[in-house]
């Protein structure tokens, strides 16, 4: 089970453009993280919990890996969660064209495989080097992340509703560290809006949904437009945003615990939802927009929601099994009808290891109230 979590009572303090880190007591384990990095990125597989040398790397793996390390560097100095960041953010930094835009697929040999991108892999660099921008490990990283980032986010408009999604995010979170830069502040707002222009073409009474269908990673676009709604105090990104995470809601958590939406299918509108394969990355989406929508309302009932959101990777869910390994400090990349996809790969490992950090995040919020 994953120990209880206690915390230092030090605030953290922003001085310089950057975060200081804040140390927690029993922070999660980087054990298999380290064992799915080389000198050149995160691999995006395991057999097991061995690496899968056949399937490469991704920019898109290496990207979330950014996220989470960034974040733990700000809740704990961990030098080696700082080497980890330091081997990703490179990683993604290789991988944009001279355009702007981003490679995905690297294999083992470090080749990139010509004519791939993906707008997922395109939004969550973004995302990612917008939280380096929110909390630098020093000032040294604002300057040459900036770069990357600006010659990137003329693309955002080109993208599909989750690379949208994530772009919000890292646009949120650049304004962190240049509330001043308006052009910024014009590319969230027409992010924003094109995800309202989605909800209002798909959505109907008892359909309140950005797409004709749940599919994966559903809740980063509720998510998106709380921080949106947020970052540009605008009633109405927020409202769209409770509405839409209501739904989702509604169609993922029992009652007693969450049971989101399967792959094997997913959930079509007007058709029968999809109960397995369910995937780690939804626990940990649905953990984030669960915080932003307590930071947007106040309201502990989403505390309480979050909590059960976590405890779906602890064992509460359809199967009464962790989908966290304890014992690995990996986690398996799926809940599926007979049991566990027992492969602890790069997506499955980060998405944990990134609702645990949300988790610290929510509760260092409220010891400094």
């Amino acid at each position: 089970m994953w120990p209880e979590m206690t915390w230092m009572t030090k605030k953290s303090t922003k001085k310089a453009g950057f975060i200081s880190p804040l140390p927690l007591k029993r922070p999660p384990s980087l054990d298999h993280l380290i064992r799915l990095t080389d000198d050149t990125g995160l691999l995006q597989h395991a057999s097991g919990i061995i690496p899968n040398r056949e399937h490469g790397y991704c920019t898109d793996d290496n990207a979330r890996a950014v996220i989470a390390m960034a974040k733990y560097y700000a809740q704990n100095a961990d030098p080696q969660a700082l080497r980890l960041l330091n081997v990703y953010l490179s990683f993604v930094m290789h991988a944009q064209n001279n355009d702007g835009s981003f490679k995905n697929l690297m294999d083992f040999n470090r080749t990139w495989q010509q004519g791939e991108s993906s707008s997922d892999a395109f939004g969550r660099t973004l995302w990612a080097l917008g939280t380096v921008l929110a909390m630098p490990p020093s000032p040294a990283y604002i300057s040459p992340v900036q770069a990357y980032f600006d010659r990137a986010v003329w693309l955002l408009p080109d993208q599909f509703p989750r690379g949208i999604a994530y772009s919000i995010l890292g646009l949120c979170d650049y304004l962190k560290q240049f509330p001043d830069a308006d052009d910024i502040r014009q590319q969230l707002v027409s992010a924003a809006d094109a995800l309202v222009n989605l909800y209002s073409k798909n959505a109907i009474a008892d359909w309140q949904w950005f797409e004709g269908s749940l599919t994966y990673d559903n809740a980063v676009l509720p998510y998106a437009l709380f921080a949106a709604g947020l970052s540009l105090n605008c009633r109405g990104y927020l409202e769209i945003a409770e509405k839409t995470s209501a739904f989702l809601l509604d169609n993922t958590f029992t009652g007693e615990h969450f049971s989101f939406i399967g792959s094997k299918g997913w959930y079509k509108c007007g058709q029968t939802k999809a109960t397995f394969d369910q995937q780690p990355i939804e626990a940990a989406s649905t953990i984030m927009m669960l915080k932003a929508a307590y930071d947007s309302s106040k309201n502990r009932r989403f505390l309480t929601l979050q909590k059960k959101a976590f405890d779906w990777f602890l064992g509460a869910n359809d199967l009464h099994l962790p989908v966290y390994d304890s014992a690995t400090k990996g986690c398996n990349d799926a809940l599926m009808p007979d049991g566990l996809n027992n492969n602890q790969g790069a997506e499955s490992t980060v998405s944990f290891l990134l609702a645990a950090l949300t988790m610290n995040e929510k509760c260092l919020h409220i010891l400094e109230k």
